[in-house]
C-alpha cells in the first residue's frame, strides 16, 4: 500500500511538474528534428537492432527527460551526447511528442523462453518478497504501458535485449538518472536470471 501511494504522488508531482513543457510539444516539429534518429532508431522510432531501443509509441516525457540527461551529462553515452549537442530544451520536447504518437512495432518472440518467461511473469505482477524486490506492475503497468506523462517508460514490445542491458546499467550503477533512484534500489537484489526474465516478460506482454 505505501509503495502505491509513494508511486501516484511521485506521478502527480511528475506530471504538474512538465505540464506546461507537454502543452507546448509539437510533434511536427519533432518530425522535423530526427532525421539524424531514424539510423539507430530506426524509420518512425521502430529499431531493427536489437541493442538500440525503440522509440514508436514511447511515453513523451520519458524521452524528453532522456534527451535532456544525454546533453546535460545525468546519463553519459559518448554516442548519444554527440548526437544531443544540438537538441535544445524546446526541441527535445518536440521529439518527444513525435515519437509518442508513432506505433511500435510488433516484438517477434522466442518460442524458446517458456520458463524465462514464467519466471518474468512471477516477478513482473508479484516481486520477490524474499529479497524485497517490488512488482515492477506497479510503475510499468500490468500491460506495460504506464499512465502517459509521468516519465515511466513503456516496455512492451522493446527489445528484451535492450531492457535486459539498461536493467544491468542501473544494477552497476553505469546508469544513474532514475528518478528518486527508484529503479537503482528495486534491480539492486535481482540476479541475472531475474533480470532476463523481467525484460522478455515485459517485452512480450500482451492485452489478449
Amino acid at each position: 500500500m505505501l509503495l502505491k501511494i509513494t508511486y501516484y504522488l511521485f506521478a502527480f508531482t511528475y506530471s504538474l511538474s512538465n505540464l506546461a513543457i507537454a502543452v507546448q510539444a509539437d510533434a511536427k516539429i519533432g518530425q522535423s528534428k530526427v532525421a539524424a534518429c531514424i539510423g539507430c532508431h530506426g524509420l518512425n522510432g521502430n529499431s531493427v537492432v536489437p541493442s538500440f531501443p525503440a522509440l514508436a509509441g514511447q511515453d513523451a516525457a520519458y524521452i524528453t527527460k532522456q534527451l535532456k540527461d544525454f546533453k546535460g551529462s545525468s546519463r553519459p553515452s559518448a554516442i548519444m551526447a554527440g548526437m544531443v549537442a544540438g537538441i535544445s530544451t524546446v526541441d527535445a520536447t518536440h521529439i518527444g511528442a513525435y515519437y509518442a504518437q508513432q506505433t511500435r512495432s510488433a516484438i517477434n518472440k522466442d518460442k524458446s523462453k517458456a520458463a524465462v518467461l514464467a519466471l518474468g511473469k512471477k516477478l513482473y505482477e508479484n516481486g520477490n518478497p524474499d529479497t524485497g524486490q517490488a512488482a515492477c506492475f506497479t510503475c510499468h503497468g500490468k500491460d506495460g504501458k504506464p499512465l502517459q506523462n509521468f516519465g515511466i517508460p513503456i516496455l512492451k514490445n522493446q527489445h528484451p535485449q535492450y531492457i535486459i542491458t539498461t536493467l544491468k546499467l542501473f544494477k552497476d550503477k553505469g546508469r544513474t538518472n532514475d528518478r528518486e533512484r527508484a529503479m537503482s534500489r528495486i534491480i539492486a537484489t535481482m540476479s541475472d536470471e531475474e533480470i532476463e526474465a523481467v525484460a522478455y516478460y515485459s517485452s512480450y506482454l500482451t492485452t489478449e
